[in-house]
């Protein structure tokens, strides 16, 4: 199994140089580039950004392909599939590359460094999630390819089940931990068992704001966001800091989707099915109107079966239409067949006569060199 990660670091390019190419953790040198050449991708990459002038911001992209401790593989052939992995992203092929595998823990692991600048124009790379998650699926085909573990959703770095709470910062871990177990309040706990619970009375994005203020959050949500963010307005009173959270983070922290598309779609399931028609109609309208709507559905299915059998008569008639066409298309060609039958045979009955009339001229030609031979041989007797 191998995990694909993107690493944040605030390090320079020298320092995570020369940090992935240290002796003690490659000890069969297995280092590979593309674009430079490891002996020189230092000055390779620095030249670039100086060429077109980009010596600040991000200075280069920094990725880690880890295989489990457990998994049947050799760091020679770990290094291979690093460097299929890299030749094959397309976003990478105009920017000069190191991929340097380690093998000093217990798992073997290998470093890919990309120079933030194109050694081709000049453009600073951007890197999105979903090239990233091309990489990550690409990875899962190459592991599969030389038979090994894939990863797989919900599990860890091993092949154990996730924990419901997981958290980047280890402090942050241990505040939910204990939220979990009631030994502390936690906003962050508090804000995602609210929503938890409201989207699951909620049939629409309004309902489910509603249902959340009543809880005591408020939701900022907006198409033009790419995030909702949830506010805990008791906090948010106080002058308390921390009091908001986007749902990304929860999502992080707790493995689970809190995502617009995954709402808004739990909010259409309730929906569908939180009333039958009649339920709706008997607490919105009277008899009489639940009537006519059951009228104007029987006209509605009538008007659509009506439609169905119109259509059924018109393909019946285009069929009709298209056999009487290749019955005509048929008949002329068997009139054409006889036309050319007898043009045949007006052809044959001309070659006949004249081939007669070549005999017969023949035949004079011969008659006419009879006669002269025989006056020819009176002269002269």
């Amino acid at each position: 199994m191998a995990v694909i990660k993107a690493v944040s670091s605030r390090a320079g390019i020298k320092t995570i140089l020369n940090y992935v190419m240290k002796e003690e953790k490659t000890e069969k040198k297995l280092l590979s580039c593309l674009n430079c050449t490891p002996d020189m991708v230092q000055e390779q990459m620095e030249f670039t950004k100086r060429l077109w002038g980009k010596n600040g911001g991000r200075t280069y992209k920094h990725f880690v392909q880890s295989f489990a401790p457990e998994e049947n593989i050799d760091p020679v052939q770990a290094h291979q599939i690093a460097c299929q992995l890299a030749a094959s992203r397309p976003e990478w092929q105009d920017f000069e590359v190191l991929i340097a595998t380690h093998e000093d823990k217990k798992h073997i692991h290998t470093h890919f460094v990309v120079n933030s600048v194109s050694c081709v124009d000049g453009h600073k790379i951007q890197q999105s999630k979903a090239e990233l998650q091309a990489m990550k699926d690409y990875s899962d085909q190459l592991c599969a390819k030389y038979g090994l573990h894939i990863t797989e959703k919900g599990k860890t770095f091993d092949g154990q089940e996730r924990e419901e709470t997981a958290a980047f910062s280890k402090d942050t871990y241990q505040l939910l931990i204990k939220a979990e177990q009631g030994e502390v309040k936690s906003y962050v706990q508090d804000i995602a068992l609210a929503i938890l619970k409201c989207r699951e009375q909620a049939t629409s994005r309004a309902d489910f704001v509603q249902h959340m203020n009543e809880q005591g959050y408020g939701v900022d949500w907006q198409d033009s966001h790419k995030y909702i963010t949830f506010i805990d307005l008791n906090r948010q009173t106080k002058g308390e800091k921390q009091c908001k959270i986007r749902n990304n983070k929860l999502e992080k922290y707790y493995n689970m989707n809190f995502g617009k598309e995954a709402l808004e779609h739990e909010f259409a399931s309730n929906a569908r099915t939180a009333e039958t028609p009649r339920e709706q109609f008997n607490r919105t309208a009277s008899s009489g109107e639940f009537e006519t709507f059951i009228a104007n559905l029987a006209l509605t299915e009538r008007a659509a079966a009506a439609k169905s059998r119109d259509s059924v008569a018109q393909r019946e008639d285009r069929e009709h239409r298209a056999r009487e066409q290749l019955a005509a298309c048929r008949r002329a060609d068997e009139g054409n067949r006889e036309t050319e039958k007898d043009q045949r045979g007006v052809r044959e009955d001309s070659r006949r006569r004249i081939e007669r009339d070549r005999g017969i001229e023949k035949g004079k030609r011969k008659t006419t060199e009879n006669h002269k031979r025989s006056s020819r041989d009176i002269l002269e007797i």
